[in-house]
């Protein structure tokens, strides 16, 4: 079996329709789906944090990391 685990749940993925400690039959079955929610998490929610997921045999840990300031917003 293999597991999809949230590493730090934030206010954000409570909020969320998603769950934590999701389990799967297959590999892949499991990687696509933190894929997916990777892929979500990053574009629909609060952007305060960037996630990211790691594969870690049975095991892929979403981790997250606060997104830095974006300084792009500075040209004149």
């Amino acid at each position: 079996m293999y597991k999809v685990h949230i590493e730090s749940e934030c206010a954000c993925f409570k909020k969320s329709a998603f769950e934590n400690d999701q389990v799967f039959k297959s590999k892949a079955d499991a990687q696509m789906k933190a894929k997916v929610m990777e892929c979500r998490m990053n574009q629909e929610f609060c952007h305060t944090h960037y996630f990211e997921a790691e594969d870690r045999g049975d095991i892929i840990v979403l981790g997250s990391v606060v997104r830095p300031d974006d300084d792009d917003d500075d040209y004149e």
